[in-house]
């Protein structure tokens, strides 16, 4: 099997195990890329009015590969209904038609990089 079936099987998988399907719960998939290990690391963000958020670990990809992570969103696309929310693509397209990948920046993380940036001048 190649490896991206293999990370979509596990991803996908998990995706079933966690979604409970719960009254009032708000499920959704977050992609965090992690430029300093070169990884995509796929979570589960379940929030809940009357309990705290939380952050379910589903798999970890071992690449920093653009076209791969494209490819792998496809087939979860595929599967799921789930919104799908990106951390850390600032700057990041898609390389099938060039849209940016992350369409909002993040409240604190790149925010606070960008005005790091803009204080080095």
């Amino acid at each position: 099997m190649m490896q991206i079936e293999n990370d979509a099987k596990v991803i996908n998988e998990r995706i079933d195990a966690s979604f409970k399907r719960l009254i009032n719960t708000r499920y959704q998939i977050n992609v965090v890329f992690n430029h300093y290990s070169k990884t995509f690391n796929f979570l589960m963000y379940v929030a809940h009015p009357k309990k705290r958020s939380r952050s379910i670990p589903l798999h970890t990809v071992e690449t920093d590969d653009l076209v791969y992570l494209e490819s792998l969103i496809k087939q979860i696309r595929a599967h799921t209904q789930l919104t799908i929310t990106y951390t850390g693509f600032v700057g990041e397209k898609w390389p099938s038609d060039l849209r940016p990948i992350q369409k909002i920046v993040g409240a604190r993380e790149d925010k606070q990089y960008l005005k790091e940036k803009k204080h080095g001048n």
